[in-house]
Formats: C-alpha cells, structure tokens, sequence
C-alpha cells in the first residue's frame, strides 16, 4: 500500500492532467469499437442477402458431409449441429435424458422479457414434464412450471376443448369473410388486383384466431395490436441474438409494447371475471378471458408466489405468439403458403377445390345476412389436402430445434456429448435432405426443393425403407409413384418420416398445437375459398424471408400480386 502511495505522490499535477485525459479517451475509443464490432457483425447477418438455409446445406455438406456433430455458434450460444437423419428421430424421443428447458428459459428472459426477480421459477424447475417428478428433485408442486404448461396445453388443445376451439375460430373467422368492406377493392364482386397479398391475407385471420383463444377484449381494449403483435414478431430475431436495448431500441420498444398490451387486458379480465372459478364445471369460455385455459394459467401464475404482473404477461406474450404452433406466427403465413401453392396450380385448384366445398354446411344465400356454417372434418380426412397441408410445412417451416443433457453425458453414435452442451437439429436441413428423401420424389421426378402436392401420399401394399433412415427403424410404408395404376387409392400419412419430418419436434416435448395448428390452416384455407376467387399473377410462390430462419414459419420475402374477387356474401 505504501509504495502505492508514493507512486501517486510522486506524480506532478502535469502528469495527473494528462491520466485524467487519457484514461477517459482510452475508454471511449474501445467502447465504440465493441460497439462497431457487435453492430458489424449483427448488420452482417441481418443484411447480407444469402438464404440461410442454402447456406447451411452448402456449408455442412461441401466442408464436412454428415459423418459427424460440428461446433457452431448461433445467435444466443453455442451448440452441436447434428444433421445425421438417423440420429434425429432417437434425439428427439430421448426426453428422459435430454430437455430443451435451457432454451426455452433463456427465450423466455431474451425474447419475452420475463424479468429477472421471475427468472429461477424458470431455472430452478429440474422436476421434468411428467406428472411424476425426476427421482431426487424437490420442486414443490405449486412451482413445477414445466409439467404444468405440459399437461394443460394437451389438455386444452386435445379433445372437446381442440373441436370448441377449432369451430369458434372457423365461426369468428367466416362472420368476419362474410361482410363487405365497402373500403376494399377486392370486396366490390369484380376482378382486382392486389399488389401484396401476404398482409391483406394475415389481417383478416390475425383478429379471428386472436378472439377465439383470448376473447374479443384484448383486441377491443388495444385497437393497434395487430400491427403491435407483428412488429413485435419481426423483432424476434433481433432480441434472440441479445442486443440491448441501446442497440436494438425498436425491437425493445415493440416488446414493451406488447407487454403493455397484455397487461391492459389482465388487469381487466380480473376486474370483470373470476379467473378462479376455471374448474371443470367451469364454462370452457369466458368473454373476457377467452379460452378457460386463459384462467388456469392465470390461476398458476398467481399461486406460483414467484409470478408478478410482468411475469404472467411475459407468459401470455410467449402464448400469444407460440400458442396452438403460434397461431397466429406459424399457422396464418402457413395458411398463406397453401392458398399461394394451390391456386398458382389450376389444375392441382380443380382437384382440391371440390373438396373444400364439401366443408361448407350452409352456404350463404343471396339476401341472407347470416355468414356460412363450416364442417372442416371431410378436409382434415383429404388425403390431398393433407397432403399439401404436410408438404407446405416440410418447405417452409424452419425450426432450431435444442436439446441440452442436463443430468449427465449423452451418447449419439461414436460421439458423447458433454452435460450442459445444446445440441442442434435443423428442420429446415432435414427437410430438405436429398438422401433422406430420396424415395419421396416420384422417381426423380419431383425434386426435394420443389413443391408437390402428392409427396405425403402412400399406397397400401409394399414395405420400402429409406436408403437415410433403414439403419433406425425400417418405416411400414412406401411413397407413392404415380406410375402407379389408378386401382390403388392413396392415403395421407407421415408414419414412414419417422425424424425427416418434424415440422412440430418430436418426442414428449412435440408442440401440444399441432392439432389446433392444423385446423386453424385448413379451415382458413376452407372459408377463404368460399367467399373469394383468387390467380397468382405471377403463377409462382415468392421466396422466403431468411430474417426468420430457425424461428418458424417462413415469411414471403417479396410482395405476392394477385388478382381476386368476392364470390358470396357481403
């Protein structure tokens, strides 16, 4: 301390004035050059232009191949990319060894905004997802967040619940298609021309599959929520990758936003509702809070004595964009997807077509006021329209999905993966695998980068297991080559892509809205057609945004003109 000491004294005031000014400037210089680095590299993946999916096919395969794990870094961690197809279906059914609680945990805190003081409700639950917690943990119930949002989302998005849910939004949905609006164009009963249909498409069915889960209060209590919901959406990526809010300031502010949002409509479901009484006597739904699954989790939050108000809104947030496989983030680009690619096709328009109608129960009549009643049942059994329903997701749904061994060591293969590393599989790469997919392009015919409507249609004879996948489990049917004589009626099926198609994930931790997901698409898909006539003018699907890549449903890149026209009702 002494020599400290001396070492100051024996500084002049000269010397002291020029540390004084040094030091500061020292500190500038290389607090902008973080800055310029970090805003460099998050300008280079933001702005460079090349498709994100091509570049990790080309990369992985040219350099490495697929013999073995690689190291890479993502946007929040690092992790393992595993893109062997043998190895994706075993990885993704191991949950008694691997959980993706990591992750989730850490979107939670980066994406949705879960403040820290919420925080170890989310960290501190090693329990598991099953009713039974993991031999040795000592979560308390009342705290087991992970089992709790499990079991409820089956239980509400399966069954009787799933059937209320799916026909309250086709009904919302239908009575909005139904009127008019004297504003728009393509309700005038003439041919039109939109110059983009994506946002005109994705307005009408934002407010129906909104209401049917929420209610109709918190779109009534925030009239800009559509336009704050998707701003919010497009800032995804940018909070994933952790830029402060000095340094993302609009995706912050469009979190917050929505934050707010949902707070505004708690707190006044709370004043005009009981979320207690959500029992199974209860009414499965609530004017203000919606879906009785609404006042469950708001029940669990509240007895959690962790939860805050800001807390449960990060929750309802999270549920707002990743409900029923984010119906409103996955399934309405999705729905746009399927439109796109049918009626780009008039011939493949003519063979669905018919079977959409036959979903309409009561068409509306002229000088009726009252919108069509829907049956979706007979297009959820289409073999075709499941067929394209699966196809459109195998093309233009990318997901990271991750794994984390959190107890101990994971074996896949020759490899052992530490505990704690994240483990990466690419629903994209997979779906796009040439090899695993070989046996599914009609003989070469219909290539794995191209869309066609038949790839999940199977005849009912012959075993042939896939070249990529004979090694895991030999699959119990065949695709189908339309070679093949016209006697042999197909039927939609994924059971033989067994890990190659994992659009929702795979194993215990598979998305519980898948089923809802799929009704909400196709039964758009149904009322859509009912009420308008639509031409892709330029007879081709546009490419889609690599902004979203490994976050969901892929969003058009380019704006979609179309021609179209009100057929019925209005």
């Amino acid at each position: 301390m002494g020599i400290v000491q001396d070492s100051i004294d024996s500084m002049n005031p000269q010397g002291l004035s020029l540390w004084c000014l040094v030091l500061p400037t020292l500190f500038a210089i290389l607090g902008a050059a973080t800055y310029l680095v970090t805003l460099a590299s998050h300008m280079w993946t933001r702005y460079n232009g090349k498709d994100g999916q091509e570049k990790l096919k080309r990369w992985h395969s040219q350099d490495w191949g697929d013999n073995t794990p690689l190291s890479v870094q993502l946007p929040a961690f690092r992790g393992y990319l595993i893109t062997q197809p043998e190895h994706f279906g075993p990885l993704l059914k191991a949950t008694r060894f691997l959980s993706n609680k990591k992750v989730m945990a850490e979107l939670m805190r980066d994406v949705f905004g879960t403040p820290p003081r919420v925080m170890p409700l989310y960290l501190g639950d090693n329990s598991g997802i099953e009713a039974k917690p993991i031999q040795g943990t000592s979560v308390p119930e009342y705290q087991r967040i992970w089992n709790s949002q499990h079991a409820d989302s089956a239980k509400y998005l399966t069954g009787d619940a799933l059937r209320g849910l799916a026909a309250r939004f086709t009904s919302i949905l239908s009575e909005a298609m139904s009127k008019a609006d004297p504003h728009d164009p393509a309700d005038s009963g003439e041919w039109v021309t939109i110059e983009d249909f994506y946002p005109w498409w994705r307005a009408r069915v934002f407010a129906a599959a909104t209401t049917a889960l929420f209610g109709p209060h918190l779109l009534r209590l925030n009239p800009t929520l559509e336009q704050d919901f998707w701003n919010f959406a497009d800032s995804i990526p940018t909070l994933a990758k952790r830029y402060p809010a000095w340094m993302a300031p609009r995706a912050h502010a469009a979190r917050n936003k929505m934050l707010d949002n949902v707070k505004r409509w708690h707190a006044h479901a709370r004043e005009k509702s009981e979320y207690r009484s959500c029992g199974d006597d209860a009414p499965n739904w609530d004017e203000y809070w919606g879906s009785r699954w609404l006042k469950v989790r708001q029940r669990w939050g509240q007895d959690t004595n962790i939860m805050d108000d800001d807390g449960l809104a990060s929750e309802d947030l999270a549920l707002a964009i990743a409900w029923a496989s984010s119906a409103n983030a996955n399934a309405i680009p999705m729905a746009f997807w399927y439109l796109i690619e049918i009626y780009r096709d008039p011939s493949l328009l003519s063979r669905v077509l018919p079977e959409l109608e036959n979903a309409v129960k009561s068409p509306v009549s002229p000088g009726r006021d009252e919108p069509a009643a829907f049956d979706i049942s007979c297009v959820l059994s289409s073999p075709l329209a499941q067929s394209i329903y699966a196809e459109v997701l195998r093309m233009r749904i990318s997901l990271l999905l991750n794994r984390c061994p959190d107890k101990k060591d994971h074996r896949i293969g020759p490899w052992i993966l530490r505990k704690g590393a994240y483990m990466t599989l690419s629903t994209a790469y997979i779906g796009y695998h040439g090899k695993a997919w070989e046996l599914y392009t009609d003989s070469g015919r219909a290539p794995i980068n191209e869309f066609w409507a038949e790839r999940f249609l199977v005849p009912s004879d012959k075993i042939t297991p896939p070249p990529a996948l004979a090694k895991v489990k030999a699959p119990t049917e065949r695709p189908l080559d339309t070679r093949e004589t016209s006697e042999q009626k197909p039927r939609f099926s994924t059971k033989h892509l067994d890990g190659i198609w994992v659009p929702y994930g795979g194993g215990a931790l598979m998305c519980p809205g898948r089923h809802f997901a799929k009704q909400e698409m196709m039964g758009s898909v149904a009322v859509f057609a009912h009420y308008y006539d639509l031409e892709v003018m330029t007879g081709k699907a546009p490419p889609m945004n690599d902004k979203f890549y490994g976050m969901g449903a892929q969003q058009p890149s380019e704006k979609t003109p179309v021609r179209i026209r009100r057929k019925v009702g209005g």
